[in-house]
């Protein structure tokens, strides 16, 4: 007798238990017939759109690309390993890409803003620096509200490409 009242109490807590975790997880709002909730929004900040105008003026004979993930122009050489690597950069991405005409990467830039004194940031950060730097790719940091004039920014890329 006393054993059936362990076993009808153990199947009892095992049944509250997955009844339990059940109702934890998260179900699937997605049937088909749900209205979904994306709406569009704009693909750079304002300050980032400033820049940007002021890239284009500044690399005609270029093309500047905005929002880049990291591993569209850096990647790694496939071996057991790169599943890490690939890790490593996931998730992150420049502000904007400057690239020649035939689409090879010159130079990564990203705009600095208070954020980036996080110390989650400051470390996503620096594997962006070291990973784009491991690539050959150069990585060119301002400060918002510090972006260098026309000329300079067209020296400096022009630069950076004869040494690519």
């Amino acid at each position: 007798m006393n054993q059936w009242i362990i076993v009808i109490l153990c199947a009892g807590c095992f049944w509250l238990l997955v009844r339990t975790l059940q109702s934890k997880r998260k179900k699937n709002p997605f049937d088909g017939k749900t209205k979904l909730p994306y709406q569009r929004k704009h693909i750079m900040t304002e300050t980032e759109m400033q820049v940007y105008d002021v890239l284009l003026e500044a690399l005609p004979d270029y093309m500047v690309f905005p929002q880049v993930q990291v591993s569209r122009i850096i990647d790694t050489p496939p071996n057991k390993d790169n599943y890490y690597w690939f890790n490593f950069i996931s998730r992150l991405s420049y502000d904007f890409v400057v690239c020649r005409p035939d689409g090879t990467p010159i130079a990564a830039i990203e705009i600095d803003d208070r954020t980036h004194e996080k110390p989650e940031r400051q470390e996503a950060d620096n594997r962006k620096n070291l990973a784009t730097e491991a690539a050959g790719v150069a990585i060119i940091r301002w400060q918002v509200g510090a972006t260098p004039a026309v000329k300079q920014i067209t020296r400096m890329i022009n630069k950076l490409d004869k040494s690519a």
